[in-house]
C-alpha cells in the first residue's frame, strides 16, 4: 500500500514591500480566504494571502479559487519553497517586487542535484530530486527561495 504524502498549500508570492507593480503576484482579493473551510488562509498586512500550515489540510480549495493561480501544493517533508511567480527577468522583476525571482540562475548553478530549473524566468524546485542542502537559499540574491523550517538563514 502506497503511503500518502501530506501536502499543504502555499502562496508563491513573497509580498515584498514594493509588490504593487507585480502582475503575477497576489492581488489580495480574498477568494482563497472564502474558499478555505479550515480558516487556514488570511490576508496579511501587505495585502498578500498567507496560509497557516498547521490548519491547512491540503484540500486544494484555495488553490482552485485563486484567480492568479499562485497557490500551489507542497510536500510537508520538503524544506524549500520558491515564494515567487514572477515571469519577468532582471530589471523588470527587480522593479516589480523587492523579493522577486529575477531568473539569474544562481540557485540552479549551486544545486548539486540539478533539482532547480529556471522556467519562464522563475526558479522551480523539483522536490523529488532535492537533497535539502540549502545551497539555493544561501545563493538566492533576492530571498525568493525560503527554508520553511527556518534552519538556513542568510
Amino acid at each position: 500500500m502506497k503511503k500518502r504524502i501530506r501536502k499543504f498549500a502555499y502562496v508563491a508570492c513573497n509580498g515584498g514591500e514594493h509588490n504593487h507593480n507585480c502582475q503575477y503576484g497576489c492581488i489580495g482579493c480574498g477568494a482563497c480566504v472564502e474558499a478555505c473551510r479550515k480558516n487556514a488562509v488570511s490576508i496579511n498586512a501587505q495585502g498578500v494571502a498567507e496560509i497557516d500550515r498547521d490548519n491547512c489540510v491540503g484540500c486544494r480549495l484555495c488553490e482552485k479559487a485563486c484567480p492568479q493561480q499562485i497557490i500551489h501544493m507542497h510536500n510537508v517533508g520538503e524544506p524549500f519553497l520558491v515564494r515567487c511567480s514572477n515571469r519577468d527577468m532582471g530589471a523588470p522583476a527587480r522593479n516589480a517586487c523587492d523579493v522577486s525571482c529575477i531568473g539569474c540562475g544562481l540557485c540552479h548553478r549551486s544545486c548539486p542535484s540539478e533539482a532547480i530549473q529556471i522556467e519562464d524566468n522563475c526558479a522551480v524546485i523539483y522536490e523529488a530530486d532535492c537533497l535539502s542542502c540549502g545551497n539555493c537559499v544561501v545563493k538566492c540574491p533576492r530571498n525568493a527561495i525560503v527554508d520553511i523550517r527556518e534552519f538556513i538563514k542568510k
